[in-house]
């Protein structure tokens, strides 16, 4: 068995193992995984040293509060949170959530994290926890008189998504993000959303509508565009057009587990009614290593 220390401290013996077991791409591979463990490490070194410092921060705030300096503890609390939430360790500014309620900035901060953390764990597909943080975020968000409205809206199309995926509300989650985006118009991101909805719902010419009302396209949306396309044909029956809009798709690049799985499920599909076996086993083996 390969451990990551072997191969670090006998990287020359380990790919030329590799090659005469005919492992095709034998030192590619072993360079991309010392590239990620050092990837690794660095994130590993920095996410200790943010630990560390909200342990600190968190016996500091104790030792103000038992000296009733409870500004100065809220304040050094406060500056803190910003540090974490600037270098992205959501988690550790979280972690620093007062017991009491929190004051406006410090709300604020909290729901920018808490969003963050929801939209990771949509990816992760983790849904529960997605919910979980998102109605927290919103709470947060609410609470502040800085709050948000794009980050409300965010958690909405969070919640809505984790609905659709489990046995929750879908039809009261998706209202609600529908009256959110009445107030602020992001399009793109809210026409795809529903006409996700729109095909679920077998409504056809309803989801249709809502991506052809999508006039200019974002490229960080373009995947997601095209796997809807490629949904929707599927639902036509136009297997070729839904296959070729699905490779589209899949050559953008990595995409999120979530996105990944629904191409997946969708190229399965296309390639078994065209019987191209061979791909419709291909896409059904990916989905199984997700």
């Amino acid at each position: 068995m390969l451990t990551i220390k072997l191969i670090t401290e006998n990287t020359d013996a380990v790919i030329r193992g590799l090659e005469k077991k005919h492992f095709k791409g034998a030192k590619e591979s072993i360079d991309k995984v010392l590239e990620l463990n050092d990837k690794r490490r660095i994130a590993q070194n920095q996410l200790d040293k943010n630990l560390a410092e909200v342990n600190a921060t968190s016996k500091s705030i104790g030792q103000l509060m038992k000296e009733g300096k409870k500004e100065e503890a809220e304040a050094g609390r406060t500056s803190q949170m910003r540090a974490l939430l600037r270098d992205g360790d959501y988690g550790g500014c979280l972690a620093l959530a007062p017991q009491t309620e929190p004051d406006d900035e410090q709300a604020l901060l909290l729901a920018l994290a808490a969003a963050q953390c929801a939209l990771h764990a949509l990816e992760a597909e983790r849904f529960a926890a997605a919910q979980q943080l998102a109605r927290q975020a919103l709470s947060w968000n609410e609470a502040s008189l800085y709050g948000h409205a794009q980050v409300r809206l965010e958690m909405l199309r969070v919640l809505a998504r984790c609905a659709e995926q489990t046995d929750g509300d879908a039809e009261a989650a998706f209202a609600a993000y529908r009256a959110a985006y009445t107030e602020l118009q992001p399009a793109v991101p809210y026409h795809l959303c529903m006409a996700r909805y729109q095909l679920i719902q077998e409504h056809l010419p309803a989801a249709e509508h809502e991506i052809w009302s999508i006039s200019d396209l974002p490229e960080a949306s373009r995947a997601e565009y095209l796997i809807l396309r490629g949904r929707l044909a599927c639902k036509k029956e136009q297997y070729e057009t839904a296959a070729e809009y699905l490779r589209q798709a899949d050559a953008l690049g990595p995409l999120p587990k979530l996105l990944e799985r629904e191409l997946c499920q969708s190229m399965e599909l296309a390639s078994r009614e065209l019987q191209d076996y061979k791909t419709a086993y291909e896409y059904a083996a990916r989905q199984l290593k997700l």
